[in-house]
């Protein structure tokens, strides 16, 4: 597609610039077989099966389970003391 998109600003005229002069279809050299060897059918037509609220329960229970929500805790705690002595 970035290729596609190269195309696009390699194959535009801007040497004329004033709008009663622009004429996008002769400018522009766009036609159907540019645009459809440039779109990969592969990409388009993925489908995604995701499970995203078991996928956040399985991260947050790893999260529990390796103990950094201890070390997120004991962070805010120290942080909170060394702005409240830096600040006051």
């Amino acid at each position: 597609m970035l290729d596609f998109a190269q195309h696009l600003v390699t194959n535009t005229d801007l040497s004329v610039l004033h709008t009663s002069a622009i004429n996008f279809a002769s400018n522009l050299h766009l036609n159907l077989t540019d645009l459809h060897s440039h779109i990969n059918m592969d990409l388009v037509a993925q489908q995604f099966k995701q499970d995203i609220t078991g996928d956040f329960a399985r991260g947050w229970d790893n999260f529990v389970k390796t103990g950094q929500i201890w070390a997120l805790m004991i962070g805010i705690a120290v942080g909170y003391l060394f702005r409240s002595i830096s600040m006051g």
